[in-house]
């Protein structure tokens, strides 16, 4: 994102990026976010917050869970509303997946139960610096997402998370794998995750930092 404001036409020396901030929010534990969402306590489950609509990536989502799927037991959690909704529902019916995949529609305060998921995944085609991902990352989950806009500044792939090129669906099933397989991997991108979001993305460091321009 910083690169694309660097081809504005102002005076470079004078740009200065001020990062979101993230606040701090209150979690369920795993068990009572796996209850309100109907998921057995042993199930494998991946998911992603996001608004239905096209940008956001989840028909790509849906194709390499399809290809995920096969020979495992676990869950897709799909939490969000938007115009895409019924389309990717038949979707999920006509690829033999429905089964395996659970639209929860919208959801109050829905970040309070990412202690279900075993893993965040967020495929957008496009995006700004999702919060999502700040909030997904601040629970020590891992995240697996695509390299556009500004999730690049969030996220180095391999160090604490995984990034994949938008619209590629081999490499995002290829990394559902990976994670799916390594507890181990899943932990040490998921605390670097974490280590770095509460470093470099607090509310405290936004608003020291706003005023500091002042």
């Amino acid at each position: 994102m910083m690169d694309e404001v660097k081809n504005w036409p102002f005076t470079h020396d004078k740009l200065v990026v001020v990062k979101n901030g993230l606040e701090n929010f209150n979690l369920l534990s795993r068990e009572e976010s796996r209850e309100k969402l109907n998921i057995d306590k042993d199930e494998f489950v991946v998911g992603t917050i996001a608004e239905l609509h096209k940008v956001k990536g989840i028909d790509i989502l849906l194709r390499a869970w399809q290809k995920f799927i096969k020979n495992r037991k676990a869950r897709l959690i799909i939490i969000g509303e938007g115009e895409e909704k019924t389309k990717l529902i038949n979707m999920a019916h006509s690829m033999g997946i429905s089964d395996t995949v659970i639209f929860t529609g919208n959801i109050d305060n829905a970040r309070s139960l990412l202690l279900a998921l075993d893993m965040f995944v967020l495929a957008s085609r496009k995006e700004g610096l999702p919060y999502t991902i700040l909030e997904a990352g601040f629970t020590g989950l891992p995240v697996i997402s695509t390299k556009v806009g500004g999730i690049p500044e969030i996220i180095d792939s391999g160090v604490n998370g995984i990034l994949v090129d938008k619209e590629d669906t081999e490499a995002l099933f290829s990394s559902l794998i990976l994670l799916s397989e390594d507890e181990k991997l899943r932990h040490r991108l998921g605390q670097a995750l974490k280590e770095k979001i509460e470093k470099e993305f607090s509310l405290e460091k936004m608003v020291k930092e706003t005023i500091a321009l002042y």
